[in-house]
């Protein structure tokens, strides 16, 4: 495993990780993922000359809490428990920050709310910063880590960011970029899905409207995050950096009946974009059906750690080598288990719809896998709910 790290980069230090989480970025408002419009070209160059681009990503979770949470611990939600507002991950559970200690500095700019302390995401850190704050400040933030830790050994850092959630407000400069010409204006300031935009019975050329508003949004994040790709190559990062960029979940516009990503697993909210650039990996694409979960075993494989007993998800490394992984099961479970319980089996040719949850025969053990985890004594830590309550409201939940 260290060999293979060694061999991958540029020194025999392990590579310095950048996990990337654009937050409600569905995946086909990519140009790199078939979009016509003009929204990432920055990405679009990032996806076409330096990653793997995964064609069939898909969140575990429709929503930002349960997903992160897989996202940085490996574990499916069934697994690591936390499927609703008022829990987070037990002490029990590790985050990859915390795996990372002792070989890896590791930092994060977050947007807060979700992604913050409350919910136990600052543990494993040495420098944590969850504030409300503009994607191009987080940028800066994050060079100025980066430049500050260029010599001083490999590091880890992780960049969140709600500036693609709604109320689809971009600023001056963005607005009415992507406008559609049957687009009918309506009040997006401090409005989210619920209980704002789907209380108010929306024609579709007012959905059309905060589509629209979605997309500048986009496209700014994506300036930003050319600024990010510019100072890693001025920096001379990219022979020794993994760099990964994807999303938690999507969003709806109406295309079932809806504006958001709450209550459902429609593919417009689990189809996720995943872009991975490492040393020694040349860019390409990927077919197979993977998750957010595949995402800590394939950071621990790239930089020559061991895959703990635990995890639900497997190595992507394969796949960035262009190699078969036969062990996968070609498919990615999904669940809702706040408000609504729905599973649905997500493939490369279609969807299907699982219940109850309690049914499942999992061929890859997940249901096996938290079975033991809770006799051996794990369970999801209660949140404050006064605390969760005013950091929630901020969010427009």
């Amino acid at each position: 495993m260290l060999a293979l790290a060694a061999a991958c980069g540029a020194t025999d230090r392990p590579p310095n990780v950048l996990l990337v989480s654009i937050d409600t970025l569905r995946t086909d408002r990519l140009g790199c993922y078939g979009y016509t419009r003009d929204t990432t070209p920055a990405l679009d160059c990032f996806a076409h000359e330096r990653t793997v681009r995964f064609a069939h990503a898909v969140a575990e979770a429709p929503w930002t809490l349960p997903s992160h949470v897989t996202m940085l611990t490996g574990l499916h939600p069934l697994t690591h428990g936390v499927r609703r507002p008022d829990q987070a991950p037990s002490d029990e559970v590790a985050l990859l920050a915390e795996r990372l200690r002792g070989s890896h500095y590791s930092f994060a700019v977050t947007d807060g709310g979700w992604i913050s302390e409350t919910w136990g995401f600052a543990r494993g850190f040495d420098s944590f910063h969850a504030r409300d704050q503009e994607i191009e400040r987080a940028v800066e933030q994050v060079v100025e880590y980066v430049r500050h830790r260029r010599d001083k050994g490999p590091w880890f850092g992780f960049l969140h960011t709600y500036d693609v959630h709604c109320p689809y407000d971009p600023p001056p400069a963005y607005a009415g970029r992507f406008a559609s010409a049957d687009a009918e204006p309506i009040e997006v300031a401090g409005r989210c899905g619920n209980p704002d935009f789907n209380a108010l019975q929306l024609t579709s050329g007012q959905a059309r409207y905060l589509s629209d508003r979605y997309d500048e949004d986009v496209r700014r994040v994506d300036d930003a995050l050319a600024v990010l790709f510019a100072a890693l190559d001025a920096l001379d990062l990219w022979r020794d950096t993994v760099v990964i960029v994807t999303s938690d979940h999507g969003e709806e516009f109406l295309e079932h009946g809806q504006i958001g990503h709450e209550r459902t697993l429609s593919p417009e909210v689990l189809s996720i974009p995943l872009l991975i650039a490492a040393p020694g990996v040349a860019p390409g694409v990927a077919e197979e059906v993977v998750g957010l979960a595949d995402l800590v075993p394939t950071v621990l494989e790239l930089i020559g750690r061991e895959r703990p007993d635990r995890l639900d998800g497997r190595s992507l490394v394969p796949l960035l080598h262009g190699e078969p992984d036969t062990a996968r099961t070609g498919w990615v479970l999904s669940e809702l288990g706040w408000q609504v319980e729905r599973l649905v089996r997500t493939t490369s040719v279609g969807r299907e719809e699982i219940e109850p949850i309690a049914t499942v025969v999992d061929p890859n053990e997940l249901l096996k896998l938290r079975a033991e985890m809770l006799a051996s004594g794990y369970k999801p830590r209660s949140v404050d709910p006064t605390r969760q309550a005013a950091e929630l409201r901020a969010l427009g939940y």
